[in-house]
């Protein structure tokens, strides 16, 4: 059997341009984008990472192939009496440990979408690491799971909450 240089060398770039992803020995499952209505000012970005390596990591940007105006690292806080989604630096990923990023905590926020995918469809990210790595994603949009729970007042009565 013949070989083939040119093959040799292509196999050689993919295996160099996806090392700094795997460097790190990060592990990215489930990951994937609530659905919204076609005028939605934004959409969730949810996933779960593994962080293998001995070294802590975090996120600290990302980006989308999905023409939006910006993208926001963001974490669901009480804020005095209020729960916020409050935009964040980085999202930090001890060693040896996982982060789920999931509606009312960690996520990633798409700001101004110039257009919503629909169900079934798929979001490329970049994840944007500490150490200067990256990390590429597929996100598929799908509904979230509605969650309801009652929330009683001592009235008889309760109110229902969305969580995911």
């Amino acid at each position: 059997m013949k070989s083939n240089p040119l093959r040799a060398f292509g196999l050689l770039a993919l295996i160099i341009a996806f090392a700094p992803a795997s460097a790190h020995n990060l592990e990215v499952t489930d990951a994937w984008v609530r659905a919204a209505p076609p005028n939605a000012p934004a959409l969730g970005v949810f996933m779960n990472i593994e962080n293998h390596s001995s070294s802590e990591l975090a996120i600290v940007g990302a980006r989308t192939s999905l023409e939006v105006e910006r993208v926001e690292l963001h974490r669901t806080m009480k804020v005095g009496e209020v729960m916020k989604m409050v935009p964040q630096d980085k999202i930090p990923m001890a060693p040896d440990s996982s982060i789920r990023l999931k509606p009312g905590s960690w996520h990633i926020m798409l700001i101004g979408p110039a257009s919503v995918p629909a169900v079934g469809e798929t979001v490329s990210l970049t994840l944007e690491m500490s150490d200067g790595s990256q990390q590429q994603v597929s996100a598929t949009v799908r509904k979230g799971k509605n969650m309801k729970h009652r929330h009683g007042h001592g009235h008889g009565h309760g109110h229902e909450m969305n969580h995911e």
